[in-house]
């Protein structure tokens, strides 16, 4: 069965999306991509407005028509494609992944997608609020290379009392951070101008194996919902797959979907409030050794149920 991905392949996104594409690959489906940003340039230059999005349509039927896949895949980019048009030339399936769930789209935005395309969803809020409304959605959450995040079968702790975060600095999660009452280590550009800028490990965002590195090097780290998440307590981010698969000790602010793919305590650290956060991490620099077993029990969870290999076999049932 073939299948053509349509996302965006540049920064931090690409590493995720040649990820998702080598477990697919693995589990027998033929694949090839398509960036939706190149499909909007004419001789490698991007054009403005109406142009740039007839430029995207026309280039997306050429490549279909090249392909000829069984499957259409909108990895988190179907906002740039009209569909209706898609199903005039394409009898096959038309998949989306919705990866940011209530943060950026809204349930009238789904409910119009679900008409024309097989829905797939990070959220399980999305998942239950659409078959409420009679349209068909399928929760599939995110997947990891976990022998890309944990390359050396062991982990190196360079800073053994660090406890670090990965992310942008939105007011809420400075608010967090402020809470944590213990010094930790910040890694993005927009830190350096809230009141933990001496805090701030990096004033540049870091990405891919550096990212990975800076994981397996801290006792733990942190994971806080982006607004408006925290309304909805929803979505499992690739962080939360991808920390773990490390080695390293996740403390993440609780989602409804973590109780189906890691064991609390055990597996994650999960707070559910910001006051809950301090002790937690306190407890985690207290007691290493604590931690790194929950690091490594998190790790073999995702080797044995979250590769992206996993979420290709699960896909493969639901179309099947």
């Amino acid at each position: 069965m073939k299948i053509l991905f349509i996302g965006n392949f540049s920064i931090w996104m690409k590493l995720h999306l040649e990820h998702l594409i080598a477990g697919y690959s693995r589990a027998g489906f033929q694949v090839s991509k398509a960036d939706y940003h190149d499909m909007a340039k004419w001789c490698g230059l991007p054009l403005p407005g109406k142009f740039e999005n007839e430029l995207r349509q026309r280039n997306l039927e050429k490549i279909v028509k090249q392909e000829s896949p069984d499957i259409c895949f909108f990895a988190g980019s179907i906002i740039h494609f009209d569909l209706e048009r898609l199903k005039s030339y394409f009898r096959g399936i038309i998949v989306f992944h919705d990866y940011d769930g209530p943060r950026r789209l809204d349930l009238d935005f789904f409910s119009q997608v679900s008409k024309n395309c097989m829905l797939l969803t990070v959220s399980r809020y999305i998942e239950r609020e659409l078959k409420k409304r009679n349209c068909q959605a399928f929760y599939l959450p995110h997947g990891v290379d976990t022998e890309y995040y944990h390359p050396c079968g062991g982990t190196t702790i360079s800073y053994p009392d660090a406890v670090s975060f990965i992310g942008r600095a939105t007011t809420r999660r400075v608010d967090i951070c402020q809470r944590a009452d213990i010094e930790l280590m910040l890694y993005g550009d927009r830190w350096k101008n809230t009141p933990l800028r001496a805090m701030c490990h990096s004033t540049r965002n870091v990405y891919e194996k550096e990212v990975v590195s800076i994981y397996r090097d801290s006792a733990a780290m942190i994971n806080i919902l982006q607004e408006p998440l925290e309304q909805f307590r929803t979505i499992l981010s690739l962080q939360c797959f991808a920390i773990p698969s490390t080695g390293s000790c996740l403390c993440a602010e609780f989602v409804e979907e973590f109780p189906e793919h890691f064991e609390e305590g055990k597996e994650v650290l999960l707070f559910r409030s910001p006051e809950e956060l301090p002790d937690l991490l306190k407890k985690v620099i207290s007691d290493r050794k604590w931690a790194e077993q929950v690091g490594e029990a998190g790790r073999m969870r995702c080797v044995r149920e979250h590769s992206h290999f996993h979420r290709a076999q699960q896909f493969y049932k639901l179309i099947s």
